[in-house]
């Protein structure tokens, strides 16, 4: 199902999203959907990512959350030079310790 949505523009965007529309062969109201969904799906995979860094989330999970592949998700925090939070040693090999008993 789909919804409807309405919002103003000034005229000097109006112009220029219909020149888009044009170059690229679509209507204006596909146009503004595209955008739409194009910066729904940075932001997902933006705020995932935060949740990515401050170690919340795996980036598989973060991937999976923002409804993107591990691969897009990947390149977008090469790109954004996002890392993971620092672990001490000792919370490393506590992971390593916990995660043997699922290859048992």
């Amino acid at each position: 199902m789909s919804k409807t949505i309405s919002t103003r523009i000034n005229d000097e965007d109006a112009k220029k999203l219909e020149k888009i529309a044009e170059k690229e062969n679509i209507d204006r109201s596909a146009l503004v959907r595209k955008f739409i969904l194009q910066k729904l799906k940075e932001y997902e995979i933006k705020q995932m990512t935060e949740l990515y860094q401050k170690g919340i989330v795996s980036l598989q999970e973060a991937a999976s959350q923002a409804n993107v592949s591990l691969y897009e998700i990947m390149e977008y925090v090469q790109k954004e030079n996002i890392h993971p939070p620092d672990q001490a040693k000792e919370e490393i090999i506590a992971e390593i310790e916990d995660s043997k008993k699922y290859f048992k």
